[in-house]
């Protein structure tokens, strides 16, 4: 590893650490996973990324496995951020290259933080619509593709990437955006890697065009390579579909132009306390339809973890043992914004508890939305790590989905509070058990086994609202059709022959390798959600 740390570091301009300190803080991400890398890679620019990736090509060719993993800031809750080959951080590639107001298009590098890019953007009275967590890369959107809280009004970060720049496994520099059909045949006539590619991705589209057409009857699902769905279109043919919820397994994103929209006003708020799950139900539908910004359930539970860590909330009931407590809010001018809250209230039965935002009460909301992460870090024995987060479950299989998480806690002994959107049917939940011994790790698999069951029982997807990386490909995989899971292999032997950018995640993913890899030490970050 020195000669190697020492070889590539006179030919980049950016570093790479072999220090065991340096590899040991990239070995976590947000996931159950620990994984130590060889080499830790903190390029400067996209030419040292090109560097990186030609040398761990080369390397595989002569049989010698130097894999490549991208991460952002590690917030990946499914072990996709983390490998035993170079972590390639992209830390450094955080800049903002161009804004164009009139156009509405911002050029960034993939390291750059939705929160700064929103903050800057906001400056010129725009922003990229993305409701998550400020720390996350755009190239992390990218990558995993989640179903963010926005998602129903906004889209998520598919529609917004107009064009991005993209490292090959043959260390060249691709442009992926739509293309009309004359351009495709230019670009297949080259007898270069891109039009290699494209060659062998027209044939795979045309041998494989009944699989690709069953798969696209499950949209909402980001296994494996879920947009070969998109790449088809009606004046020609587009491989950046495939990049979302790739998890950095075809390339590396070394430059984005992003669509960004002017800022709407400030959402307004509802705060609703539910002891009857029905009642709740029949709310969450009929607000679901007015296409709030956000739609958002909260276990009781979880109010009052953060009530014991000293949270004043003036504006809830922490005593609230059953139900749901829901937080809708809009966005629109306000006097559609208004109608719309009238509408919510109307419809609420006498006597339910609600609370209706005004400019005196906005920082007791504000309060209210930091009370998950007060859950999340509460000091207990155990920890809630994310196991399976952003699973989607259809609306209508909602109240089955809480009655089975009823019956899991009792069958597994633990608290299961549930939390996520309405609006895009994306939970998530918290089992305490904790990873550093042996008998937590066997709860944790067994914890999968049975969760993962519950979602398939009410007609979920474990992937609705990120890809499977290493954990959910523990069960996932095998619900994939196997001319599926053909498609899914073919196309990363297109893009990546020799199985250089992130094996193991995804596709192929082993069982007794992914439990051996589970942590044995709590996380020592703040999570957010």
């Amino acid at each position: 590893m020195s000669k190697l740390a020492n070889y590539i570091n006179r030919h980049v301009i950016g570093n790479v650490f072999e220090r065991a300190e340096v590899c040991a803080a990239y070995a976590a991400d947000r996931s159950l996973v620990n994984i130590t890398p060889r080499l830790v890679a903190t390029p400067d620019n996209a030419q040292d990324i090109r560097k990186l990736v030609y040398f761990a090509n080369q390397l595989a060719l002569k049989e010698y496995s130097l894999p490549l993993t991208v991460r952002g800031t590690g917030l990946d809750k499914t072990g996709a951020a983390v490998g035993e080959g170079v972590i390639i951080s992209l830390e450094n590639l955080n800049a903002i290259e161009e804004i164009d107001t009139r156009g509405r298009l911002v050029r960034v590098q993939p390291g750059l933080t939705i929160g700064t890019l929103n903050s800057a953007l906001s400056l010129q009275g725009l922003w990229l619509p993305i409701d998550c967590d400020p720390e996350a890369t755009i190239g992390g959107l990218i990558a995993n593709c989640p179903a963010d809280d926005a998602l129903r009004r906004y889209g998520g970060i598919y529609p917004y990437v107009e064009r991005v720049e993209m490292v090959a496994s043959s260390g060249d520099v691709l442009q992926l955006a739509p293309y009309n059909t004359r351009v495709i045949s230019e670009k297949s006539a080259k007898a270069d890697f891109e039009g290699t590619l494209y060659r062998r991705m027209q044939r795979l589209l045309d041998a494989h065009a009944d699989t690709i057409v069953d798969r696209a009857m499950r949209p909402f699902d980001n296994a494996g390579y879920a947009n070969i769905t998109k790449v088809q279109q009606p004046r020609g043919l587009s491989l950046l579909p495939l990049l979302f919820a790739s998890q950095g397994t075809l390339g590396i994103v070394t430059d984005i132009i992003l669509a960004v929209e002017p800022i709407p006003p400030e959402p307004r708020q509802l705060l609703i306390a539910f002891q009857d799950l029905n009642l709740a139900s029949r709310f969450l539908n009929f607000a679901c339809e007015l296409e709030p910004y956000t739609l958002k359930v909260y276990d009781p539970r979880i109010i009052r973890a953060a009530a014991r860590q000293g949270k004043q909330m003036s504006i809830v009931n922490a005593e609230l043992t059953r139900g749901l407590f829901v937080l809708v809010s809009f966005d629109y001018r306000p006097h559609k914004t208004n109608q719309k809250v009238r509408q919510c209230l109307d419809i609420l039965p006498p006597g339910t508890a609600v609370v209706e935002e005004t400019p005196e009460n906005s920082a007791a909301f504000r309060e209210f939305n930091t009370a998950i992460l007060g859950y999340l870090n509460e000091a207990v024995p155990g920890e809630r790590t994310p196991v399976l987060d952003d699973v989607r479950v259809p609306s209508f299989r909602f109240t089955d989905y809480l009655s089975g998480l009823k019956t899991l806690e009792a069958t597994l002994g633990v608290s299961l509070p549930v939390f996520g959107s309405f609006a895009t049917s994306n939970y998530s939940v918290r089992p305490e058990i904790g990873c550093t011994t042996f008998e937590g790790q066997k709860k944790i698999i067994e914890f999968i086994k049975l969760y993962s069951q519950l979602i398939e029982d009410c007609e979920g997807s474990l992937t609705g609202g990120t890809p499977e990386g290493r954990i959910k490909a523990l069960t996932g995989a095998q619900a994939i059709p196997l001319a599926e899971q053909e498609v899914y292999r073919e196309i990363k032997r297109t893009f990546d022959p020799n199985n250089i950018f992130n094996p193991g995640v995804k596709l192929d993913v082993d069982l007794i390798n992914t439990v051996r890899q589970l942590r044995a030490e709590p996380q020592k970050r703040i999570i957010k959600t």
